[in-house]
C-alpha cells in the first residue's frame, strides 16, 4: 500500500476496499481511519474532490486520503454502473456531515468540495443534494430517494481486514 515517500512519507493513505462495500464499511472507514488521520494531521483546510480524493491540507503540506474506493466518489453509489460499490444517498449525507464536523473541529470550518464523476444522473443528483443538505444542517431525505432493500450484504470480513491493515500501517 502506498504511504508516500521521502519528505512525503506518511502523507498518502490508500484504502482499497472490496467490491460490494457500502454504508456500514464506509462508516467504519470514516470513524476508524479518516477521522484519526485528520486529527493527527491537524489541517488548515479540508478539500474534498468528490470523485477522486479527500485532501487534508496544512499551509506547508497535505495529507492525501486516496484509494481505490475513493471515499467521496459519487460513482460508488449502488445505482452507478462503474465502481461495484454499494453507497447510498445516505452514505453521502453521513460523509458530508462527518466532514463538516471534522472541518469545524480541526480547521475553523474551512472545507471545499469539488464535484467530479458519477455516471448515473439520478443517483448523482440525489447524492450531491444529500451532501449539501448535510452541510446546511438540513435533514436527510435518503429514505425517500431510494429503496434501502436494493443493496446486497457487504463483504464485512474482507473490508475489516483491509481497514485493519491500513490502520496498522499508519499507526491509527
Amino acid at each position: 500500500m502506498e504511504v508516500g515517500e521521502g519528505a512525503g512519507e506518511d502523507t498518502s493513505l490508500n484504502l482499497p476496499l472490496p467490491g460490494g462495500s457500502g454504508n456500514e464499511t464506509m462508516s467504519y472507514v470514516f470513524e476508524e481511519v479518516i477521522v484519526l488521520a485528520a486529527q493527527r494531521f491537524k489541517p488548515d483546510i479540508i478539500l474534498v474532490s468528490a470523485g477522486c480524493i479527500c485532501c487534508i491540507c496544512k499551509s506547508t503540506s497535505s495529507l492525501q486520503i486516496s484509494n481505490s474506493f475513493e471515499p467521496y466518489k459519487y460513482d460508488a453509489h449502488f445505482e452507478d454502473p462503474l465502481a461495484g460499490l454499494q453507497f447510498t444517498t445516505g452514505t453521502y449525507y453521513q460523509l458530508a456531515k462527518g466532514i463538516k464536523e471534522l472541518a469545524s473541529e480541526l480547521c475553523r470550518g474551512h472545507c471545499v468540495f469539488f464535484l467530479e464523476e458519477g455516471y448515473n444522473l439520478r443517483s448523482l443528483s440525489n447524492s450531491v443534494d444529500e451532501s449539501f443538505d448535510a452541510f446546511l444542517g438540513d435533514p436527510s431525505l435518503s429514505s425517500k430517494l431510494e429503496n434501502p432493500a436494493v443493496p446486497y450484504d457487504e463483504p464485512s470480513i474482507i473490508a475489516t481486514q483491509a481497514i485493519d491493515k491500513v490502520k496498522s500501517l499508519h499507526s491509527l
